[in-house]
């Protein structure tokens, strides 16, 4: 019988041949990702190096390999990375981002932010805007901006084909542009 697909055997050779490329992708970033644990790596760097090779790939639209990284990280290691005695104590990083903000001025952060934006690096450029939003949550400069780099973000097709990755920025944008 025809199922639109081709007889029922190659479509079931087809399932079969996605899901061992499925698996074989992700036993691919286990091994890279424990490879690199032995080897000293951190987990940042790991997430950054860790790619799939094009006969792997299998696209990230709901999840990203550096998420599995991160994962598989710290499931062998734990959430201590031994870089931050901070991170042993239920202290909020907004707590002392706004503290550093304060000291700093917001001006001058959120100055810094526009720079790192405008030199393509919108993760740093998003991790500075909130920190002045940590310190004054209200701050319109720190809101525009992180609506910015959100955008820039999405630029990024791996990401605007996430659909949780870009469903978060998407939903994060929708908030900052309502709190105008």
């Amino acid at each position: 019988a025809s199922t639109g697909w081709g007889s029922r055997r190659s479509c079931e050779e087809l399932i079969a041949a996605v899901y061992a490329r499925q698996y074989a992708a992700v036993e691919y970033i286990h091994r890279t990702t424990l490879d690199g644990i032995n080897a000293g790596k951190d987990v940042e760097t790991l997430m950054r190096e860790v790619t799939l090779p094009d006969e792997l790939y299998v696209g990230q639209g709901y999840g990203r390999v550096s998420w599995g990284v991160k994962t598989i990280f710290e499931s062998y290691l734990g959430w201590f990375h031994q870089r931050s005695t901070t991170s042993l104590y239920p202290i909020e990083p907004e707590a002392t981002q706004a503290m550093l903000v304060e000291v700093a001025g917001a001006e001058q952060v959120l100055a810094r932010a526009g720079d790192e934006l405008d030199a393509g690096r919108a993760e740093q450029a998003t991790a500075l805007a909130e920190a002045v939003l940590a310190a004054d949550p209200n701050h319109p400069g720190a809101r525009a901006l992180l609506v910015r780099t959100h955008r820039a973000l999405l630029d990024d097709p791996v990401t605007a084909n996430n659909f949780w990755h870009s469903g978060w920025l998407k939903y994060r944008i929708g908030q900052l542009e309502a709190e105008d």
